[in-house]
């Protein structure tokens, strides 16, 4: 059904594994899931989750080193990399956000990003990354960052770069603009996430001085892709002009079921 994995890295979070439930209550199999731990301690621990998602230790210190685990680990499959705190990953219906309720479909429209890529000849995609359909169309953007969630083509040839703390998944996307021009995003697709509210595990350091770190960094690297966010030296924004194309409408099989008003 999936012509790619769902690989979560987490960290000290076993108590919390809000993707993993998700994709479960959707019926997702353990043969689909993999989750990156980084200590003996979490390999161990995380085997409550066993039954469910097959359990992978690489060490690493850091997100951005587990994340590079996955892209080794899965070099040969496509890949979608979701951080573990996922509630709900929606589509656009209209104006409205209806959340996916059967494997089937979320299969079909990530299956459907895969190949949508390819033929876009890109090798990573995101999709929007604020639930909230006044701002989401039925198209596709061709030149911009994302985060949360990302689709990696077989064999994807970049990593991310260990020497970021924060925003390596802004560097990474630089680096695929500079070399192949474009990085995709599906804006008729969107998450909801813990990542704004949790204070454990895979976090960024929001508003910390490290985050303006490397905003600087970035812009430094790349000053024809990236500036830093007005008011909001924390926030980079891309400074290409964004070349979008038409997407079809996704439509459900399954009976849809509207999400609620906070998002859940």
């Amino acid at each position: 059904m999936e012509k790619f994995v769902y690989a979560i890295p987490s960290y000290n979070r076993v108590q919390r594994q809000t993707t993993l439930e998700y994709l479960r209550k959707l019926g997702v199999p353990k043969e689909r899931i993999w989750i990156f731990v980084q200590t003996e301690e979490d390999y161990a621990s995380y085997q409550i989750h066993a039954e469910h998602a097959n359990i992978v230790m690489m060490p690493a210190t850091r997100g951005v080193m587990a994340r590079n685990n996955i892209l080794n680990r899965l070099k040969g499959e496509n890949i979608l990399m979701l951080d573990d705190d996922v509630k709900q990953i929606y589509y656009l219906r209209g104006k409205e956000l209806i959340g996916f309720e059967k494997r089937i479909d979320l299969a079909f429209a990530f299956n459907r990003c895969f190949d949508q890529t390819r033929n876009l000849r890109a090798k990573v995609f995101g999709i929007y990354p604020v639930n909230n359909a006044f701002f989401m169309s039925d198209d596709i953007s061709t030149k911009v960052a994302v985060n949360t969630v990302f689709g990696f083509a077989a064999g994807f040839p970049f990593r991310f770069d260990e020497n970021f703390e924060t925003k390596e998944d802004a560097e990474l996307c630089g680096r695929v603009l500079r070399r192949d021009g474009r990085v995709v995003r599906f804006n008729n697709l969107a998450v909801n996430a813990d990542h704004n509210k949790d204070k454990n595990g895979y976090r960024e350091k929001w508003h910390h001085d490290e985050n303006v770190r490397s905003v600087k960094k970035l812009c430094a690297r790349y000053p024809d892709i990236f500036a830093p966010q007005k008011n909001k030296a924390w926030e980079v924004r891309v400074r290409l002009r964004d070349e979008r194309v038409p997407n079809t409408p996704f439509k459900s099989t399954a009976p849809p079921r509207q999400r609620e008003a906070d998002g859940t």
